[in-house]
């Protein structure tokens, strides 16, 4: 597959489109569905500070709206949907025809959901403009004026399915309010040519109708400006990256911005992320622990840190860290998925104390996980089974079976148990805990002997190569998570025949707009999440930007104009085959953290920086940089810059002056054949990589090159 030069959304699924919008950490949600010609509105009056810790119980979606923009009389010919300002977790959602024009701006303000609705008649005629605005699904929700026609018609009270006299939606700005149906508000104008007007669409959170003189009066613009930059404050504070790509610069912090969509107030006082907005929203460890790891990683520790507190507390005392309460329980690599959290927030930020609080959590565990262990350490007609050693029987997820069984004895589960453990040993290192190194050490070696052992006698041979099964020995099931045996866990190396096998065996499968198939639940279809998370990542851990590159654009491409994508989907372009949410958290967290490791990715004692970048990036002489990364050895800068005349590299960054870094290697990446040959600046640099790579050794402070290409 040549490498894509663009954003352009071609591989979407099929409408509807979801955005969702609400203020960062928020409860009060609106869904939005965008498909040709209008847009749902879509809410619940429930919440998750109801519901049990980390249980899969959702909030029913009990409201729904359909915004149909009108032109004398008719929908509008034409609509389009896209991100405010590119990435804001706000909607720009625009109805087109050469007559008139209609524009609705959707945001999550602080007591309501505003629709901002501007309109333009740039002809030479009148025309009559309209928003229907009509309660769908159900006969609750009612225009008070359809009964009686003394009463306000610019509003929906709800009638039954709560209070009565619950307001749903406010109507401000119009000429006129008509109730055309029981269920429906109509707002009017009169345009006459050249002009312009404006109104409001407001969904009160929790407001009743006693409250309408006050909801009439209200400062709407200044709460709809407040929303909009409370989103720019805080997506100003993450790392700076500056992509010559557009699209992909807008799908980071677009992404970025949906990790903190997802994110809301659950019971106990905690705030945690849930996996989607209206499937999966409910509060678990898997997605959550991929989020704290992408806020770690731009630079917001805090709230990585208070994001992912009710996950880390939900061990029993035993030590059984899988939440036997929750939804998690019988995944046993939800320990490792904890622990890789805690790991990369202690890397990040150096936080000693942090460790020291979260250490007695990783030993109990480690020590829970060794007795399951020892359960299947047992000889069966005097000769080890495939599973000696692993944790017992649980659950797969991810499309992993045994057979045509749900449970079972899963490698990524087990990968990711003796990832805690290993993380658990670190830990103990790093606090000088003495009393229990031996423990600890002989648990971890002991546990990785027996996974390895497992996946070495497991691996599925095909011809010429073996690869890495979900089950040892059996061919069933997905390829879901077992590329985590590089990446993240680091318990295979990434030359290990067992790692290019399974790429390999992946790669058999691959859809033609570039997503590998089974890697999910949908045999035939694609989790584009996946294709980042595990496949992607593997690629460039083994050093590989060119792959990693293409399974970006094409991830990229098979979501939505909104940045959004659903869990698993059809393989065609404009599939009507999808599961699970319409907005999932995986992808989003996938594509944050590829994009960040592409430009700035530790390995071992050193740092890549630019590792993924494309090789259509530089060409047309743009500045490649990222400011404020925070990285394992302190928070580093670079940036750069090839002018194609001259044929020079301009770069420089800037290093900790106190860290631990052994080296950095900044990676040339231009298109094939233009290579470094010579340093014509920059102490200390050298020229790696066969001219694809420049070199320093122990970099401290800021340094500078400028290269000759050629």
């Amino acid at each position: 597959m040549p490498i894509p030069s663009r954003v352009d959304f071609a591989y979407a699924f099929a409408t509807p489109h979801r955005l969702t919008v609400a203020r960062p950490d928020s409860g009060d949600k609106t869904l939005l569905d965008l498909q040709a010609g209008s847009l749902r509105m879509a809410w619940t009056t429930d919440s998750p500070t109801r519901f049990p810790l980390g249980a899969f119980v959702t909030p029913v979606t009990n409201w729904e709206l359909r915004l149909t923009p009108l032109l004398d009389g008719q929908p509008f010919a034409r609509s389009t949907w896209r991100r405010l300002e590119g990435h804001l977790p706000v909607l720009e959602n625009e109805y087109l025809d050469a007559r008139a024009y209609m524009r609705l701006v959707v945001a999550g303000g602080e007591t309501a959901a505003l629709v901002r609705i501007w309109m333009d008649n740039p002809g030479d005629r009148p025309h009559r403009l309209a928003l229907r605005c009509e309660r769908t699904g159900s006969f609750f929700g009612y225009n008070p004026a359809w009964v009686d026609p003394e009463a306000a018609s610019d509003v929906l009270l709800a009638g039954w399915g709560d209070r009565a006299d619950r307001v749903l939606v406010l109507g401000l700005g119009a000429e006129g309010y008509t109730a055309p149906t029981a269920n429906t508000v109509l707002m009017e104008w009169e345009l006459e040519p050249g002009e312009e007007r404006s109104g409001w669409l407001v969904r009160p959170y929790r407001v009743y109708e006693a409250d309408l003189r006050a909801l009439r009066a209200r400062d709407w613009p200044r709460e709809f400006e407040a929303a909009l930059e409370e989103w720019r404050q805080l997506l100003a504070r993450a790392c700076r990256l500056c992509i010559p790509d557009k699209g992909v610069e807008e799908a980071y912090y677009a992404c970025l911005g949906d990790l903190f969509i997802m994110r809301e107030p659950i019971a106990q006082g905690y705030v945690a992320a849930a996996p989607g907005t209206e499937v999966y929203r409910a509060a678990n460890s898997w997605e959550a622990a991929i989020v704290a790891v992408a806020l770690d990683q731009a630079g917001f520790h805090q709230e990585a840190e208070s994001g992912y507190r009710m996950p880390l507390d939900q061990q029993e005392p035993d030590g059984d860290w899988s939440e036997p309460k929750g939804w998690g329980h019988l995944m046993w690599g939800a320990s490792g998925i904890k622990a890789w959290a805690i790991r990369e927030h202690y890397l990040t930020t150096r936080d000693r104390d942090y460790l020291e609080r979260l250490y007695p959590r990783l030993l109990v565990n480690s020590r829970w996980q060794e007795r399951q262990r020892q359960r299947s350490r047992v000889l069966v007609n005097g000769e080890k089974p495939l599973t000696y050693g692993l944790m017992p029987r649980g659950m797969g997820d991810g499309g992993l079976k045994d057979g045509d069984d749900l449970y079972g004895v899963f490698l990524p589960h087990n990968i990711w148990a003796v990832f805690a453990d290993r993380v658990a040993l670190e830990a103990a290192e790093i606090l000088r805990k003495h009393e229990d190194l031996d423990e600890l050490r002989a648990i971890y070696q002991h546990s990785l002997a027996d996974l390895l052992e497992a996946m070495e006698r497991g691996a599925i041979q095909e011809e010429g190569y073996r690869w890495i099964p979900g089950v040892p020995g059996k061919t069933s099931g997905s390829r879901w998570a077992v590329l985590n045996a590089l990446f993240p866990c680091g318990l295979l190396p990434e030359g290990h025949e067992l790692i290019t096998g399974t790429i390999r065996k992946i790669e058999t499968r691959i859809s033609p707009g570039g997503q590998p198939l089974n890697t999910g639940w949908m045999p035939e279809g694609s989790w584009v999440a996946i294709t980042l998370d595990n496949l992607a990542e593997a690629h460039l851990v083994r050093g590989d930007g060119d792959a990693a590159v293409e399974y970006l654009y094409s991830s990229l491409n098979h979501g939505t104009p909104l940045y959004t994508w659903c869990e698993e989907r059809g393989k065609e372009p404009g599939s009507a085959e999808t599961s699970g949410d319409r907005q999932h958290l995986f992808t989003p967290v996938a594509v944050a953290r590829v994009i960040r490791d592409m430009l700035v990715m530790e390995r071992d004692e050193g740092l890549h920086l630019t590792l993924g970048a494309s090789r259509g990036w530089l060409v047309a002489g743009d500045t490649l940089s990222a400011e404020g990364a925070p990285t394992y050895f302190g928070v580093v800068s670079f940036e750069m810059r090839y002018d194609p005349a001259m044929q020079r590299l301009k770069a420089r960054a800037v290093f900790p002056q106190e860290s631990a870094l052994a080296w950095a290697i900044l990676h040339v990446r231009l298109p094939k054949g233009l290579r470094v040959i010579s340093l014509a600046g920059g102490a200390g640099a050298t020229i790696v990589l066969g001219g694809e790579g420049i070199q320093w050794h122990a970099p401290r402070g800021e340094v500078v090159v400028e290269a000759v290409i050629g």
